[in-house]
């Protein structure tokens, strides 16, 4: 099932979040404040915004909107309040009622758990290159249970605890790279801590990992256009070489 469309401010909006989350892991990153994972700008705390979450959630988005910009007011009102004297009172008291009434909705809503990766990308170039190469490893290292169409049918599929999931359609494009990321170099636990998913830094390390996510969006994209006869999500167009004549 796709997402519904999204308004042209909210898209706007969850993308000036979407920056504005990485902004400030490379701030800190960048003072030293902070430590990097991979060659960069670590995430720092546990939780993000949860964009994925705002996307579908018209409504939540609108909440939250509102309730970043009643912030943004009393914060400016605060800032009169200190610089003027004849409106300090006044100012002030304003602030103050304003970030009270700030309808924030409940933390639980519009965070999700992060990791260290959660804001990263692949430094290579989405590339013909690159998703041979992740082909080449998929199959070598993934196929086997997640199938050699990416459908969660290897044959190694029905002894695992849990099934893995379908790569076909939208599902990929609803998580963020960086976390994929962590998922295929770290593994992944179940809701009994038991592990789903084995680790695969020690085989693939960081390279091999971005090529494997590179080649299962394309596989992704291909599946799904040929399911549904369009596209499921945005593709970027691979770096490739054209000769002419």
């Amino acid at each position: 099932m796709n997402a519904p469309p999204v308004a042209d401010w909210a898209l706007l909006f969850l993308q000036l979040l979407y920056r504005a989350q990485i902004a400030a892991a490379r701030a800190l990153h960048a003072t030293g404040l902070t430590g990097g994972a991979d060659g960069q700008a670590a995430w720092p705390w546990a939780h993000r915004i949860a964009l994925e979450t705002l996307r579908i959630d018209a409504g939540l988005t609108r909440q939250l909107a509102f309730a970043i910009a009643t912030t943004a007011l009393a914060v400016a009102l605060g800032c009169v309040a200190l610089a003027s004297r004849r409106w300090r009172a006044a100012s002030a008291i304003s602030a103050l009622a304003v970030a009270w009434f700030a309808p924030w909705p409940p933390a639980s809503l519009w965070l999700t758990s992060a990791v260290p990766t959660s804001f990263q990308r692949n430094p290579a170039p989405f590339s013909v290159a690159n998703v041979v190469r992740g082909a080449h490893l998929y199959a070598q290292h993934c196929a086997a249970c997640h199938g050699a169409d990416g459908r969660g049918d290897g044959p190694l599929a029905a002894t695992l605890a849990h099934w893995p999931p379908t790569f076909a359609g939208a599902l990929l494009a609803r998580r963020l790279d960086g976390e994929l990321y962590w998922r295929v170099q770290h593994g992944m636990r179940d809701a009994r801590g038991a592990a789903s998913m084995p680790g695969f830094a020690a085989t693939l390390g960081p390279a091999g990992t971005w090529a494997v996510l590179d080649y299962l969006k394309a596989l992704s994209a291909g599946s799904g256009a040929q399911a549904e006869r369009a596209w499921p999500v945005p593709v970027p167009l691979p770096a490739l070489d054209v000769r002419c004549g």
